[in-house]
């Protein structure tokens, strides 16, 4: 074998058990996260707070789920909060919509 004869191992995707596990494992932690007023568990500036209130629960999502989900459910999480946030202060200030949609050209 030479220096660029990598044999990949295929990664095996979740069945389905083991995504209604991570489902689960996720779904628990970011109730913890609500609970306890945090916005965006990937800040660092957060990160003490996320372990002393959700250390187990997030140590659980983390082994239940593959690493890409992992840190896209968090991801996402923060972005559909932001955006959440941005619609209701929209609303909140009578914004009217669009009179066209937005698209791809």
């Amino acid at each position: 074998m030479g220096l660029f004869n990598k044999e990949e191992v295929p990664i095996k995707p979740p069945n389905k058990s083991k995504r209604k596990e991570c489902w689960e494992a996720r779904d628990g932690f970011f109730a913890c996260l609500e609970k306890n007023k945090i916005d965006n568990s990937l800040d660092p500036k957060e990160e003490n707070n996320v372990k002393k209130n959700c250390g187990d629960l997030r140590d659980n999502f983390q082994n239940k789920c593959v690493a890409s989900w992992f840190k896209y459910f968090q991801e996402k999480r923060y972005n559909d909060l932001i955006r959440q946030r941005y619609i209701e202060k929209l609303e909140a200030e009578n914004a009217q919509p669009l009179p066209f949609k937005l698209g791809p050209r």
